[in-house]
């Protein structure tokens, strides 16, 4: 009888055991499970930003610059909304491209201070829904300025303005900017090829 006692009692502990380790291995799933699903609702429960303005093609506004992420990518306040602006015509060094990629976002902004005035003539959108726009201040236009500083390149690929290629070729043969020695910053798109995100 006491062994049949003892017998009962340890299988009984294992019983208990047994479920005591399945609660503990069944915890961190439980736990993961309420982390998953509280990301879920908080997604479909946050609100959304308000959405970049979008610009028809050809056309023309007054906004003002808010910032300049680098040589090529500007935010712009118009009377439509902000504008995520992706300057037509040329093709910046990126900023992991060192220093060249800074040193085109500096140029950039010192052509376009924040708060200033600028006048978008909108080209196209690109695939990341970026208005793709040339950008002028006053009568200059920016882009153009920023091929013949040798702070970038003119796009061929979306560009075939007689000015543009001879600002590139001036910049070319004066060595200035990223053409002051050679190398990939010369090259954004290969460069990008080269290093995706």
């Amino acid at each position: 009888m006491k062994q049949d006692l003892l017998k009962a009692l340890r299988s009984q502990l294992r019983g208990e055991l047994s479920r005591t380790r399945r609660r503990k291995n069944r915890s961190p799933w439980v736990i993961g499970g309420l982390v998953i699903a509280i990301i879920a609702i908080s997604y479909f429960l946050h609100e959304p930003k308000v959405p970049s303005a979008t610009l028809a093609r050809g056309a023309e506004q007054i906004c003002t610059v808010q910032s300049v992420y680098d040589g090529d990518t500007l935010t712009a306040r118009c009377p439509d909304g902000e504008v995520k602006v992706r300057m037509f015509g040329i093709d910046a060094p990126e900023m992991k491209q060192e220093p060249w990629g800074a040193n085109s976002r500096d140029a950039l902004r010192s052509l376009l201070p924040r708060r200033d005035s600028v006048q978008l003539r909108v080209q196209d959108r690109d695939r990341y829904g970026r208005t793709v726009a040339q950008v002028f201040v006053g009568e200059r236009d920016v882009g153009l300025e920023m091929v013949r500083q040798g702070r970038a390149v003119m796009y061929e690929q979306y560009n075939d303005s007689p000015a543009y290629r001879q600002a590139q070729a001036e910049a070319r043969q004066a060595r200035r900017g990223i053409w002051e020695k050679p190398g990939g910053q010369q090259d954004p798109a290969t460069w990008r090829r080269l290093n995706p995100r």
